[in-house]
């Protein structure tokens, strides 16, 4: 077996989990019935971990192994673009009207989910993937764009 220094604190009671979970094929976090599933289907594995640790714990800790192994291979492919853009496609979306969500006086979006929580978590990982997605996306485009020329007219 290889030397996995990049793992956590790994016990012989996890290594399982952290098999399986690096042989996942997806670009999100494994869900909480995937984790069942794949207890039921090794039983000798959940027993040993309903043992020691809690149902909470068992699923917050792989959820979050399963997230920094992600990371990993983020770091390792780097930005992927599966679709070339070419400039009337930027020019085109320049036109698209934005959109603002309503906000009410007694709801706000922004403080309706706690911020320790598992979801907002997620979404903050998913924001900054995508804002680094688009970074990349711009320095692509800024090579193929001529750069705008400043003529001094503000429209008069």
């Amino acid at each position: 077996m290889e030397n996995f220094d990049h793992r956590f604190q790994r016990t012989d009671q996890w290594m399982p989990v952290y098999s399986w979970l690096e042989t996942l094929d997806t670009d999100e976090v494994v869900k909480s019935k995937e984790i069942i599933d794949w207890l039921t289907e090794n039983s000798d594995v959940r027993e040993q971990l309903n043992s020691r640790h809690s149902r909470y714990h068992l699923m917050h800790y792989i959820k979050k192994c399963h997230m920094k192994i992600l990371k990993r291979r983020e770091k390792k492919k780097g930005p992927q673009f599966t679709k070339t853009v070419s400039v009337s496609e930027v020019k085109s979306s320049e036109n698209v009207e934005k959109v603002v969500p309503l906000q009410t006086a007694d709801y706000n979006a922004s403080t309706a989910v706690p911020k320790e929580s598992e979801l907002n978590k997620a979404k903050q990982t998913e924001a900054l993937r995508k804002y680094e997605i688009l970074v990349e996306l711009e320095k692509q485009l800024s090579m193929h764009l001529p750069k705008p020329v400043n003529t001094g007219d503000k429209g008069n």
